[in-house]
């Protein structure tokens, strides 16, 4: 069970998104609805407080020790190889990705990470500054929130999100690397500019903005139409971060292919379903 209640989790004298009715939770709806219709990017530095940090990092590092251990290839897509296609175009690009990845299936419900994403008035607030009324968590037992464990040469290449948001909270950084790397204007609903895509794959970075994520701050992205990266861990200290997932309507999960590449399982643990989420 946690030793902290979600008051003593969340900033919320920076971040009053308990109070959803009041001028200034309003206030903080509006600033970060505007920077992320202009950026598709919005962090909240110090969301989380430093007793908080700590314990959800020593749960992340417990967890670890089962995590599944994700060492492939693929393209920016996340998709198989279609050879119907050039070999050189951008799409069969291949890159790198090697990290450990805990399922939200092997986190104690009573612990602080699941306290935290259970918690409605965080769900709450980020629909709003989607701009959806009816915002939901997700609806896969395995995927709905997972800790990426990066340990040093682990990298996570280029690719896009199979969802269209994803939300990201920094629990303990690396002594070097492990940056977030994402490249804005690539891709939209209807159109992919896959020059700019390949330029980016052969090691242009003159568009690329680099994002400071520091312990406790949350990062909210559009990561299916932003094409993003995590860079090479360097040293001994461990990247943890955890990723909580929502959608904008009800009993959504991954997909098979995307599971079994994260997870190495499409199945989850024994009494585990997505009737709690």
């Amino acid at each position: 069970m946690s030793s902290l209640s979600i008051d003593q989790m969340v900033n919320l004298d920076a971040y009053p998104i308990a109070a959803p009715d009041s001028s200034a939770c309003q206030s903080l709806v509006a600033e970060m609805r505007g920077r992320y219709a202009d950026n598709s990017v919005c962090l909240l530095p110090d969301f989380l407080t430093k007793e908080a940090v700590a314990l959800m990092a020593e749960e992340a590092a417990q967890a670890a020790t089962d995590s599944f251990r994700c060492d492939d290839t693929h393209n920016s897509y996340l998709e198989k190889d279609d050879p119907s296609l050039p070999k050189d175009h951008p799409r069969r690009r291949l890159e790198t990705t090697r990290l450990n990845v805990v399922g939200c299936d092997q986190l104690a419900l009573d612990g602080a990470l699941q306290t935290l994403y259970r918690w409605d008035p965080l769900r709450d607030f980020l629909g709003k500054v989607l701009g959806y009324d009816d915002f939901h968590r997700f609806a896969d037992p395995i995927g709905a929130m997972a800790i990426n464990v990066m340990n040093e040469g682990d990298t996570h290449g280029w690719h896009y999100d199979e969802a269209m948001f994803t939300v990201s909270v920094m629990l303990q950084a690396p002594e070097d690397g492990g940056q977030f790397e994402f490249v804005r204007g690539l891709r939209s609903d209807t159109h992919d500019d896959y020059a700019g895509l390949g330029a980016v794959l052969d090691g242009d970075n003159a568009q690329t903005t680099t994002i400071p994520i520091t312990p406790g701050a949350l990062l909210l992205f559009g990561g299916r139409n932003l094409l993003h990266r995590v860079t090479n861990v360097v040293g001994a200290r461990t990247r943890y971060i955890a990723t909580l997932c929502y959608r904008d309507r009800p009993g959504v999960t991954n997909s098979p292919e995307v599971r079994q590449l994260f997870f190495g399982r499409s199945e989850p643990l024994s009494g585990q379903s997505p009737a709690h989420m």
